[in-house]
């Protein structure tokens, strides 16, 4: 009873509080009465700002005095409203008008310009200007999406129906976070409230709103704005209107080539000014289109900084449609204007006004000892080139002053511990957008989903974390199991039927991993025991493994009797190997079983120089078929035997041979650009090239070693997105044998060859066509690969496979060795067929002359550099 009374209390204040709190509510339309879906409204007294919802219902609340509020909506005219705001909400209803677009008379000749030309390269040349005019900003942005699955496929629509789950049935989401923002690139982000369920499939707009349309690109894609724009777009001048004392350019821009990495749509454009008014562009990305559209608003009159965000996105993945829309609000702007840029000049076109731009050149003699703050603060005539220039010379400054240069961005994200926790009540008060009537109902139905699924999910873990809850003991061994034994201790074994493989050597073989992992802070200690089962040889062999790491840096032993591939890089692994020994009666792999013991430290210097060492010592044993099993038996295949073909090796391999080996690897990425993350740097992908050097010895007489060479290796490799035209992945290697008395064929230098018709290597650095072990070399090498994804080529011609996130790609590979020749290759693959394949034309040529020529399924080479390992 005493809580009950306790609730109703706190019920009944805030609602107290809601009623006394005063502001202004009621609905935008159009003149035919039609509500007008995320109008914005914007108080320029206090920065602060809200959309209409769908139905065009809005409300805000202010402090109790005189605004003045501004309705906006793209193609309307904008209506400013004085009005007096007391104890209580007032009812407040806004029809607005069409805006009429005027394009004054331009005398066009035949191939003349036309006028959105020259505002776009003023307002270009001024987008630097834009992204540095703010030394600090805060404000609050509260986000709610919802979103629903348009189409389920037929085989899966009954279960997730029975889950609750349809086409009638809305994701919703809910925040307010307090954002921050200090120049250059420091952003701090604090979530002070969230509500949120179901799933956004990775379709959330905080790229956009974190982003800006003045920067060169957003979330993957050109802008308008970016100085290579013309490359990449057209501009038609639609019209102009007034809008507050403000000239309004209505610009069309239109991709040259439609799809992924480019806008479409409309962008309004400040006269004199040059920045951005408003915006109504859509995207691709993957096949996933997304439609933006920015409201922006002029902040202390100097800024026009974006006050509503409206997001509609619509796709397809798996033969699911959905589609899911997103409306943000920015409000209760502070904004500190950076004073290096607080001055007002004049942007000159000289493309079309040659004459005083030729007059202003001849007149900046005497300016050339100025600083670029001194030139912007100074209120001259500048032209575009010449805006341009002082910018990146105040840029490079502005670098050069930071304690980190390398550091291109510094993000701080936290969630406070109370923001899952908000009520109804609090929702009501703090949402700036009024709730339609079907995501009030999607809420509720959710609602009680996520607190069925909360209840389930609680109950399973009083059990245990394993499978014995749904698949008794039987489960646990079959499909892993992990035990928490302690504070930060974990016993875990991982599942055997994911391990069960087949190879002629072992016959069906079995192995788990046993784990045991103490973890505190930084440093982990962990010990791995791996059984393994040879059926066709009836051979238990094991390996077991103890490492600490503490923070970058790593420290291991390892120990067993085990089997290996010749090629440690693995080309092929024993879950495809299962499949073409069985069904097709062929066989690729080639294995042999050692005993060792290998010391290894990883030690990371810097986040871009780390060194790895290992020394090892082991007895190697040659190995032989076991079995002729096969499921599929042609009558024209038989098994290759286990011995590896190379030119190199000859026709023998020691029964037994002892080695023992040290290798370093240095490996630096010297021009590495950062991002700090709550803290934390994380490498920008991509933003410097990967150098390698490798050192192995061989020793001889080390407890019986009769391996004795020396070899060295550097190499090089880099991803380079070439705007959105394409991307280029390069890869470079050398390497020699200084010498080589002994080696033994695991210490030969091998290479990623494929004779599958899948393909599970990287796009770039790996020979489609080349057997597995037939350049081996003890000799030297040298190899180099070259992977362009067009964005437009043979097929991606056609506008609609574009739409569909169809890539097509051009690769060559060489690799050539004394013993062996050259061996070329060269291809053309359709990528990210499905978001996940990719299928290859290759043809080889050894020495000069045609050698094959094949057709190859992958993995797509966006997914892990086009990486894919099963159960190795």
């Amino acid at each position: 009873m005493k809580l009950i009374w306790t609730t109703f209390l706190l019920t009944f204040s805030t609602a107290v509080l809601f009623a006394q709190s005063g502001g202004l509510s009621g609905k935008v339309t159009g003149p035919d009465g039609a509500p007008l879906s995320y109008a914005s409204i914007f108080v320029q007294e206090t920065g602060t700002g809200t959309t209409t919802n769908e139905e065009g219902y809005y409300e805000i609340r202010l402090p109790k005095g005189s605004y003045q509020l501004v309705f906006q909506f793209l193609g309307y005219k904008t209506v400013a409203k004085p009005v007096v705001v007391g104890n209580r909400m007032e009812l407040l209803n806004i029809s607005l008008q069409e805006q009429p677009v005027q394009l004054e008379a331009v005398d066009v000749m035949e191939g003349a310009e036309n006028p959105a030309y020259t505002i776009m390269r003023r307002a270009i040349a001024k987008a630097s200007y834009h992204r540095q005019q703010l030394d600090a900003y805060s404000a609050e942005v509260y986000i709610k999406g919802s979103g629903r699955l348009k189409k389920i496929p037929g085989l899966l629509r009954g279960t997730l129906e029975k889950e609750g789950l349809d086409t009638a049935t809305a994701f919703t989401s809910e925040s307010v976070s307090i954002v921050e923002y200090e120049r250059p690139a420091t952003f701090r982000e604090r979530v002070i409230s969230v509500y949120t369920n179901g799933d956004d499939r990775s379709t959330s707009p905080t790229n956009y709103i974190n982003g800006s349309f003045y920067e060169p690109e957003i979330s993957g894609a050109v802008s308008p704005l970016s100085p290579r724009a013309f490359a990449y777009y057209r501009f038609d001048l639609e019209g102009f209107f007034m809008d507050r004392g403000y000239g309004i350019n209505k610009i069309k821009v239109t991709p040259r080539s439609a799809g992924d990495g480019t806008f479409e749509g409309y962008l309004y454009i400040v006269e004199d000014w040059w920045s951005i008014y408003s915006l109504n562009l859509s995207t691709l990305q993957q096949g996933i289109r997304f439609q933006v559209e920015q409201i922006y608003a002029p902040i202390e009159e100097k800024a026009w900084l974006p006050v509503s965000h409206q997001f509609n996105v619509e796709g397809r993945f798996l033969g699911f449609g959905f589609e899911y829309r997103y409306l943000a609000t920015v409000s209760n702007y502070d904004i500190t204007l950076n004073p290096d840029l607080d001055g007002d000049f004049t942007v000159i076109d000289e493309k079309l006004n040659k004459e005083l731009a030729e007059q202003l050149k001849g007149s900046r003699k005497q300016e050339e000892t100025a600083t670029p703050e001194e030139r912007l603060i100074g209120g001259e005539e500048l032209t575009r080139k010449e805006l341009r220039k002082l910018m990146r010379e105040y840029e490079r400054q502005e670098q050069q002053e930071q304690d980190e240069p390398e550091v291109v961005e510094n993000r701080e994200y936290i969630i406070d511990s109370t923001a899952y926790e908000k009520d109804s009540v609090y929702w009501a008060t703090i949402r700036p957008v009024p709730l339609t009537e079907i995501e009030a109902r999607s809420y509720e139905k959710l609602d009680s989903l996520a607190k069925k699924e909360k209840a389930e999910e609680e109950a399973d873990s009083l059990a245990s974390n394993s499978n014995s809850g749904k698949f008794g003991f039987l489960g646990d061994i079959l499909l892993g199991s992990s035990y928490k034994v302690g504070e930060n201790q974990l016993v875990s074994h991982t599942a055997l039927l994911p391990r069960l493989y087949f190879n002629p050597v072992e016959g069906f073989s079995l192995h788990t991993d046993i784990g045991y992992a103490y973890k505190k802070d930084d440093r982990r200690f962990s010990a791995i025991v791996t059984p393994r089962y040879a059926f066709a040889r009836q051979k238990l062999t094991g390996k077991a493994a103890i490492g600490y790491s503490y923070g970058d840096h790593y420290t291991g032993v390892d120990v067993g009797r085990y089997i290996h591939r010749y090629n440690g890089d693995r080309p092929i692994g024993f879950f495809f190997n299962t499949y073409v020994n069985l069904f097709t009666d062929r066989n690729f792999i080639r294995l042999y079983e050692k005993d060792y013991l290998r010391l290894s430290h990883h030690q990371q210097f810097r986040e871009n120089l780390s060194l790895d060492l290992s020394a090892e010592w082991a007895n190697r044993y040659q190995l032989y078929n076991q079995t002729r099993q096969v499921w599929i038996d042609f009558d024209d295949r038989t098994y290759a035997s286990n011995f590896p073909v190379s030119r190199e090796l000859g026709n023998s391999l020691p029964e037994e041979e002892r080695a023992f080996i040290l290798r370093a690897t240095l490996t630096a990425r010297p021009w590495q650009k950062y991002k700090i993350y709550n803290g934390e740097r994380e490498p920008v992908e991509n933003s410097s090239p990967t150098l390698h050097l490798t050192y192995r010895q061989g020793l001889e007489g080390i407890e019986g070693s009769q391996t004795d060479f020396s070899y060295l290796e550097m190499g090089i490799k880099h991803q380079m997105n070439i705007g959105v035209r394409g991307r280029l992945d390069l890869r470079a290697e050398a390497g020699l044998f200084l010498n080589n008395d002994y080696v033994g064929f695991a210490d030969y230098r091998h290479f990623t060859g494929n004779q599958l018709t899948l393909t599970t290597a990287t796009p770039a650095g790996s020979y489609r066509r080349l057997p597995y072990y037939e350049f081996s070399t003890m000799d030297r090498f040298a190899g180099a690969s070259a992977h362009y994804q067009f964005r437009k080529l043979l097929a991606t011609q056609l506008l609609e496979v574009r739409l569909m996130g169809i890539k097509e790609n051009l690769f060559a590979n060489v690799l050539t060795t004394p013993a062996s020749g050259t061996y070329y290759e060269f291809g053309y693959s359709l990528d990210n067929i499905l978001r996940f394949f990719r299928v290859e034309v290759v043809a080889g040529f050894d020495n000069g002359g045609y050698r094959d020529w094949g057709i190859l399924v992958g993995i797509a080479s966006g997914i892990s550099g086009g990486t894919f390992s099963i159960g190795d």
